[in-house]
């Protein structure tokens, strides 16, 4: 009969690893936010602590600022195109007409606002009647990131016509909104001129004013404005000639209005003549 023999196995080698002993890391602070962590934590004296809120705020308006001319930057890469969308004449003293064509407060907003909205502006203006009796207005351009610029500008209340006093103030608020907006975005309107669109007496070549009556009587035709095309001409002709037969305009001062709309040919000229009794 065999023997069955049973050896022994070797107990199963055991080995313990000491757990690494945790250290304390030192965080080194980096930002002024962090400095004035730390140096609450240790005790700083309320003067060191201001310093470094101030510092904080300093970087935080750089940091602001960088980024407002960055957007500002991009905003004038596509600028808005402000069109010229208000045509306004009259006759002056001697009997000559002016006319020219300026951009309403409207047709700014609707060009500029949503322009800067996209690139994360917002504007406002702020009035002001200093006992001066002027008008101020300022316009303040704001970003996202809270930097914020300001354009101001004063001027008398506009006595032009015949506004009462509150429309005189209103007359020159809008004014000065229009244009302090446009400074502060350095934008300008199409063929835009100093004088509220009429222009100095030597910009003659690029006014967009209407015909003006010379000593001859002759009408001299204002640069700047397009053609009335002839279908332009015969469609509206039925409806001019009227007024014209009715008496309510002669011929030429339906020349002189319709002029400061489009420059009319001689023909034309001729054929609105043409309509006098």
């Amino acid at each position: 009969m065999s023997e069955v023999l049973e050896m022994e196995q070797p107990a199963e080698t055991q080995r313990t690893v000491a757990a690494p002993t945790s250290q304390a890391i030192s965080v080194i602070p980096t930002t002024p936010f962090e400095l004035v962590a730390h140096a609450a934590a240790r005790g700083a004296s309320m003067d060191e602590l201001r310093a470094f809120i101030e510092l904080q705020e300093r970087l935080e308006a750089n940091q602001a600022r960088k980024a407002y001319v960055a957007a500002m930057a991009e905003f004038k890469r596509s600028p808005p195109q402000i069109m010229k969308d208000k045509a306004v004449g009259y006759y002056n003293k001697d009997g000559s007409f002016t006319g020219y064509r300026h951009s309403t407060l409207g047709a700014v907003c609707g060009a500029v606002v949503e322009a800067l909205g996209t690139h994360g502006f917002s504007h406002r203006w702020d009035t002001e009647q200093p006992d001066s009796g002027l008008v101020a207005v300022t316009c303040s351009i704001t970003h996202a990131m809270g930097h914020c610029e300001t354009t101001r500008m004063v001027a008398p209340p506009d006595n032009s016509g015949k506004k009462n006093a509150i429309q005189q103030v209103a007359s020159t608020i809008t004014y000065l909104q229009r244009y302090t907006l446009l400074a502060a975005c350095g934008l300008a309107t199409n063929e835009q001129l100093d004088d509220d669109g009429r222009g100095g007496q030597d910009e003659d070549a690029t006014r967009v004013s209407s015909a003006q009556t010379n000593d001859s009587g002759a009408t001299e035709q204002a640069t700047g404005l397009s053609q009335y095309t002839p279908e332009q001409f015969a469609e509206k002709s039925p409806e001019w000639q009227k007024l014209v037969l009715d008496g309510r305009k002669t011929p030429d001062a339906m020349i002189r209005f319709l002029s400061t709309k489009a420059s009319l040919s001689e023909e034309q000229q001729k054929t609105i003549r043409s309509w006098a009794k």
